[in-house]
């Protein structure tokens, strides 16, 4: 007799957990098992607190971005494409100048494409071994040094990461307070190459101390590259050629003893103004210490390339954007 409240007891208890484990099963409580479970009623999908598995729907968050597709292809390997640029300004119409949007959207097609951008110094390593660490190198240059590389360029492709080389005017360089008494685009200021300089993401190259600044006429009137020889007013002749390798050496010189003080590095790079090239113009650049001249050929750089004929494609136009850089690199490939 003294056992049945026992049996009583663990009776109660019984009943009491099977009504438990019935009301907390898992078609009660609106699950249909223990891993993420989607329910859709029309258009309308409602998600449980704790998803799992690998058929998980998303939804991103109001603040993120759609995922990017970036490809693995392979377009060349132990070349280089170098993409020249200008100015970049959102007002301005002339042909070489592009706006901050189009400039974003070319570095985007870089990304997305699988190209990977190189610094000057890692050029100069592929032009002395043939070879590149990366495939599908690819090499940003910008010439005349205006401010818009600082305040447009340069922060997109801090952005990205990307090095770049800009190649100044060096006797447009001014300080900060000096640049604006004068009316002239913008040239870049010293504490802004200092900066720059500063994070590891650019290089400095010369584009002449001041074959810009004028507009160098012939015999016949007709505009010239300040690297052509000139028609000199002052004589009625044209200048003979001892005082058309003499000008060039003095502002090649000129220019990279100052850009020398000024970034406390050597300078080994010349850009020509509108890409013109000589014979003259070449011994002139070795004469005055450069070990590589860029111009404005359109090619890719390849092994064994003249270091003193280096081909660019000048993309910083506004009729370039994604799609003309696609046929550009595509025609590239095909010639792998």
């Amino acid at each position: 007799m003294k056992k049945k409240p026992f049996f009583l007891v663990f009776f109660l208890l019984l009943l009491l957990f099977s009504i438990l484990v019935y009301w907390f099963r898992p078609e009660n409580v609106g699950v249909e098992n223990t891993d993420y479970v989607q329910q859709k009623t029309g258009d309308h999908t409602s998600h449980s607190l704790e998803p799992k598995g690998s058929d998980v729907e998303q939804i991103p968050s109001r603040n993120s971005k759609p995922e990017e597709k970036i490809s693995n292809e392979r377009w060349y390997k132990d070349k280089v494409v170098i993409l020249n640029y200008h100015h970049i300004d959102r007002d301005s119409n002339k042909p070489f100048v592009i706006t901050p949007e189009q400039f974003g959207e070319h570095l985007q097609f870089i990304k997305e494409h699988n190209f990977h951008p190189i610094s000057l110094r890692e050029f100069f390593t592929f032009m002395q071994t043939g070879v590149t660490a990366k495939e599908n190198a690819v090499l940003f240059t910008f010439d005349d040094g205006y401010e818009s590389y600082y305040t447009q360029a340069y922060p997109l492709l801090s952005e990205y990461g990307y090095p770049s080389a800009a190649f100044v005017i060096a006797g447009r360089l001014r300080d900060t307070m000096d640049r604006k008494r004068e009316n002239m685009t913008v040239p870049l200021a010293y504490q802004q190459i200092d900066e720059m300089l500063a994070s590891g993401l650019v290089d400095i190259g010369s584009h002449t101390f001041s074959l810009h600044e004028h507009k160098e006429l012939d015999e016949w009137g007709v505009q010239k590259a300040g690297t052509e020889p000139v028609y000199l007013e002052e004589f009625q002749r044209a200048e003979n050629e001892e005082e058309y390798r003499s000008r060039l050496f003095v502002d090649f010189k000129m220019s990279k003893i100052g850009l020398e003080q000024l970034v406390k590095k050597p300078i080994a790079s010349l850009s020509l103004p509108q890409g013109y090239k000589s014979k003259i113009v070449i011994d002139s650049a070795k004469e005055a210490g450069y070990q590589y001249v860029f111009t404005s050929r359109r090619d890719v750089v390849k092994p064994n390339e003249d270091p003193y004929s280096i081909p660019r494609f000048d993309v910083g136009i506004r009729k370039v954007g994604a799609p003309q850089l696609l046929e550009l690199f595509t025609k590239v490939k095909m010639e792998e």
